[in-house]
């Protein structure tokens, strides 16, 4: 087992090298009574090229297993992201900047085992509301102080529709997974935002420690202001109480 575990962490290390930026997550679960579970997670994400940070996040919710075959979750998540550089109408030029931002969720998902397969689909309702602030801003030659600009509010309705393929190797702790992701924008016509496909394993140590390691990749359809396209390596790990 453990050298099946250095063997997916070093062909995860090789993709990591040419991926643009790596994600990665931690989490805690724990039973608050049958069929509810409490989670709080923390997440990092760097920018292209792993040259800094592009966002992290906390989130925390509830998820509670209606029936064998059918899951609720819901919570909230707190996102900071940095902005890099970018260019007015007027050819004025705004400096990085952090960007605060707040999501509420909602998910309902459903399973279904074939053999050693399980199948499932996830739909995920999700608002995220950019916070209004003021930063500063300069001339074309990104010297010249300008007034402030001002970044208004903005939210945003999304529904994402996750298929997802798990298959559970016999006496291995080892679960590989597949999956599809497609990001549609309810205020706007169901219009596709993105796609995300992702391969990957999670690998269980024990009844409460578990690592997930994976290779994304991000296609953007629409004007997507909530995170950047590309090549994505991840890592997660798990701790249930």
């Amino acid at each position: 087992m453990k050298k099946l575990l250095l063997a997916a962490v070093a062909c995860m290390a090789f993709t990591a090298a040419q991926a643009q930026s790596l994600w990665t997550s931690a989490e805690i679960k724990f039973k608050a009574t049958t069929g509810l579970n409490v989670f709080a997670e923390a997440e990092y994400r760097t920018q292209d090229g792993l040259s800094g940070t592009d966002r992290w996040g906390l989130s925390a919710g509830l998820d509670y297993r209606v029936l064998p075959y059918l899951k609720m979750n819901a919570g909230y998540t707190f996102i900071y992201e940095h902005t890099p550089w970018d260019e007015t109408r007027k050819g004025n030029l705004i400096p990085p900047f952090w960007q605060p931002k707040h999501r509420g969720f909602f998910s309902v998902t459903g399973n279904y085992n074939i053999g050693r397969f399980t199948f499932s689909l996830r739909e995920r309702y999700q608002y995220t509301y950019r916070t209004e602030q003021t930063v500063p801003k300069y001339g074309p030659d990104g010297v010249t102080p300008k007034n402030d600009e001002l970044i208004s509010g903005k939210g945003k309705h999304v529904l994402r529709s996750r298929f997802e393929v798990e298959y559970s190797i016999r006496k291995s702790g080892f679960t590989p997974f597949v999956s599809v992701e497609i990001y549609n924008l309810l205020s706007e016509a169901f219009n596709m935002e993105k796609t995300r496909f992702t391969a990957g394993t999670s690998y269980r140590f024990n009844k409460k420690n578990s690592v997930s390691l994976f290779y994304r990749y991000i296609d953007i359809s629409g004007d997507d202001d909530d995170g950047r396209g590309g090549h994505i390596i991840g890592v997660g790990y798990q701790f249930k109480l």
